[in-house]
This record gives C-alpha cells, structure tokens and sequence, in this order.
C-alpha cells in the first residue's frame, strides 16, 4: 500500500452550537479539528491507508490538541511543525440548516510554513501527494513553500492529487489571482477534484458546456467534479460519466469533499499501478461518494470520521 503525504493547514474550526445562527448572532461554539489537507489525511488513515500529514500549528494548547488528534486518527505527524512563536489558526464556522456554511478565518501559524522548516528527505519517502489549497495560496512564506513543495515532486514524477479548496470570503477581492496560483497546480496534477463552482470559475465560464469543453482539454488527467446530490461527473481522456450520490440527510458539510478525495487516495494507494481505466475510476468514485455521505450525517470534519469504519 502507498503511503500519501497530505500538504496545508491543520486548524481550529469552532462550530456554532445551533443551526440557523449567523456567526454574529451565535453565542456558543464548539472546538473541532479540521483543515482540508488534514481532513483528507485523517479520511485515508481511517480507512486503512498509510497517511502522513505536512505543515505547521503553534506550539500552544490547540496545537497539541490537533496532533493528538491526527495521531488518533492514525496519521503519521513527522513533519507537523509545532511553531513556539504563533498561535494555532483558527476558524469560526456557522451552520445553517442544510448543512452548508459561513467562516471567518484567524490566521496564525499555518501560513508561516518554510521550506527551510522540512526534512525533504523524510517527505520524499512518500510515494504519492496530495495539495489543498483553501489557506495555502494567500500568503507567503506558505504559498511559495507549497509551489516548491509540487514542483519539487513534479520533477520527481510523483503521483499528484490537488483540490483547490476556493472559499469566496477569502479570495473575494482577487479571485483573478486565486484561479493564477491554481493554475501550476491544476498542470502538474494527475487527479484533480473540483465543485461546479470552482469548473466555471477556472473555465472562465458561467456556461457549464463550455467549462467542460474547457476540462477535456486537460489532457491526461483523471478530474472529478463533484455537485452534491447529483453525483460527481467523472472525466478522463475524453471519457465522461456521472456517479450518483448516495441519499444523505445532511447534518453538516464541512469535510465532506476532503472524505470524497481521501476516499479516492486510499484506493489508489492499494493499485501498483495508478493508471486506471476509466470502469476502474467510476468504482473508485463510488466509493468516495460513499464516503463523502457518510460524513455529512455528524457535526466536524475529523470527528465525523470516525463512521468510515463502516466502509473498510
């Protein structure tokens, strides 16, 4: 089985306790681990895949909390730099009623990932890697490690899988320079997960047949777009089809799409050989879409994980 190296934030998300609240009316919130990158690392250790997880906390009561809580998980923490000199970043997250959400984002010791802070060896011992960019493309010295950081394994060969996580209250006053920084990724991944909304705004498009016009030119690679309960369009060489979803009375949505990625990485770690056919890709799908569901019925991205169990 391959080991997969997941690369970005690790964060606070407190959660309002009620739904239908705003973040400014809310009285009450409650702590929960999350992070894309971290959420799908946890979603392949809680599968039964060898999962490892790069990128920096503060050395401060929260940090500790989400190293503890990736190494329950099962997610090796190597190269989880604990920062002496910045807090923890934290998120404060409002549900409303169909599960979807509102953020505000506190910065803190995520964005100050250096390249000088990694053993590169320790990294390369990973066969496959993953980048989710919510937080990681905003600002340096983050965005610049994680565009050396693929680079580095795009000139290796390594297998690469790359979410590009936009969330419009961060990029909202330059989306221009969102889609440019995605861009190298979205090149040099071999499997790529995007929502609707993030095809049209790459594809430059509000017409949804001209976005996917703009994804067959993409050539060889494997791109999942996913689109809740209508399923997840799978696109490869030309080749395009849609996996139903499965039926989900939705809690919450937070991690939902990392689930689905780290549900495809677990699978395509246990094929000696990544280059799948496309009947191959619609089981893996499949499953993810399974996954995804199952993590919308509980409330936090890597709590809600634990009923993964039930898919191994």
């Amino acid at each position: 089985m391959k080991k997969i190296l997941c690369i970005g934030e690790l964060l606070i998300d407190f959660f309002t306790t009620h739904t239908e609240v705003s973040i400014i009316e809310a009285k009450t919130f409650e702590k929960q681990a999350g992070g894309a990158p971290a959420n799908v690392a946890a979603t392949i250790a809680m599968l039964g895949g060898q999962a490892y997880f790069c990128g920096k906390v503060g050395n401060d009561a929260f940090g500790h909390f989400l190293k503890q809580t990736l190494e329950q998980a099962g997610v090796h923490t190597d190269q989880l730099i604990m920062d002496p000199s910045a807090p923890t970043t934290l998120a404060f997250v409002s549900r409303q009623k169909d599960g979807e959400r509102d953020f505000i984002f506190n910065r803190g010791a995520d964005e100050l990932l250096c390249i000088e802070d990694l053993n590169l060896q320790q990294l390369m011992i990973s066969d496959m890697f993953h980048f989710g960019s919510a937080t990681a493309l905003l600002s340096e010295p983050f965005s610049k490690t994680y565009e050396q950081l693929m680079q580095t394994m795009l000139m290796q060969d390594y297998f690469i899988s790359f979410d590009p996580n936009y969330r419009a209250d961060l990029w909202k006053h330059d989306t221009e320079q969102f889609i440019r920084k995605c861009e190298p990724f979205i090149e040099a991944a071999n499997f790529i997960k995007m929502s609707d909304e993030e095809l049209l705004l790459f594809a430059r498009t509000d017409n949804f047949e001209q976005s996917i016009e703009w994804l067959t030119q993409l050539n060889d690679k494997t791109i999942a777009i996913t689109q809740g309960a209508s399923g997840t369009m799978l696109i490869q060489n030309g080749q395009i089809t849609t996996v139903p979803a499965f039926p989900v009375n939705s809690v919450d949505t937070t991690g939902a799409g990392d689930a689905f990625v780290g549900a495809v990485l677990y699978q395509l770690s246990k094929y000696e050989d990544t280059n799948l056919s496309f009947n191959e890709w619609v089981t893996v799908i499949e499953f993810a879409n399974r996954a995804a569901s199952k993590v919308c019925e509980k409330v936090g991205a890597i709590e809600s994980l634990s009923s993964l169990k039930e898919l191994q």
